[in-house]
């Protein structure tokens, strides 16, 4: 996250309209806002069935792509001669592309541990399959390398998992527009057994400059918060309490299925979440800008 100097409110802010404003409480300063930030367009994106084709050909593929889904903008194709098969899908809303081998990247059962490369060896691995894909991107840099999926086996009435497996790991990456972190791009690279790619997902939309944009200020991005007007669908009802450690500014991007013009500031709230007494981490983004 990226945070400036600010001050935490001395009071608490009133309480806005809507539910469970009372679950909230903030313990995170609030960044610095400057004059104004650069505003953002997506650069449109026409995909073609030949694009389509072409992007598959890149990962040894055979087939043709099936009718796209009217809702989400995917092509996909499925190619069912390798063993397990592969699918590769592009998004015509997005220009995304994931490909996956389903059944190593989320095998129904585990049992051994999978040999898994280093972090270093995995990176490397992630960074030549994007090359050899035509992948890669030059201002994608590499924000985590960690596990991705665990299976755990678990006895009756145990608080800890007999065993857990890490399955997979992911080399996740990450940009920046205007010195500000992007928020729900997706691009990574998922190895499974032996180091073997086994997935990758890349929502990377291309942006132009189009003027300059003011933005509210954190307190009232705040309010917006406790009264769950925030980008994406509330879910802080399921907490029983939300305590904000961090506020920073950054960009917001649309799911791969959605249509996307405009790329709008948005104040990132992040910190931990109680549920049934356990905690977890906590993230949601309230759109900055004045035309919200």
């Amino acid at each position: 996250m990226v945070l400036g100097p600010g001050q935490v409110p001395e009071s608490p802010l009133p309480a806005g309209a809507g539910s469970g404003e009372e679950k909230y409480s903030l313990t995170a300063e609030f960044p610095e806002v400057r004059d104004s930030y650069t505003h953002y367009r997506v650069v449109p994106v026409a995909i073609t069935e030949e694009q389509v084709l072409e992007v598959a050909e890149r990962f040894g593929f055979a087939g043709e792509p099936g009718t796209m889904n009217k809702k989400t903008g995917e092509f996909l194709i499925i190619d069912a001669s390798k063993d397990p098969e592969e699918q590769v899908s592009v998004y015509a809303h997005s220009g995304a592309v994931a490909y996956h081998i389903l059944d190593l990247e989320l095998p129904t059962e585990v049992t051994r541990q999978p040999d898994l490369p280093t972090d270093v060896e995995a990176e490397e691995s992630a960074l030549a399959f994007l090359a050899k894909t035509g992948m890669q991107s030059p201002d994608a840099r590499v924000v985590e390398v960690g596990v991705d999926q665990k299976q755990e086996v678990w006895e009756a009435g145990e608080s800890e998992p007999e065993v857990s497996y890490d399955v997979t790991k992911a080399i996740r990456f990450g940009r920046s527009l205007d010195g500000l972190p992007v928020y729900g791009d997706e691009f990574a690279v998922t190895l499974g057994d032996g180091g073997e790619v086994v997935g990758l997902v890349k929502t990377w939309r291309e942006v132009a400059p189009d003027g300059n944009v003011s933005l509210r200020s954190p307190e009232e991005a705040y309010e917006d918060l406790r009264a769950a007007r925030t980008v994406r669908p509330h879910v802080g009802g399921e907490y029983d309490q939300i305590t904000i450690e961090n506020v920073a500014i950054g960009y917001w991007m649309e799911p791969r299925g959605f249509v996307q013009d405009l790329v709008r500031p948005v104040y990132a709230f992040s910190g931990t979440a109680l549920r049934d007494g356990v905690e977890e981490p906590y993230v949601e983004y309230v759109f900055a800008d004045e035309g919200k």
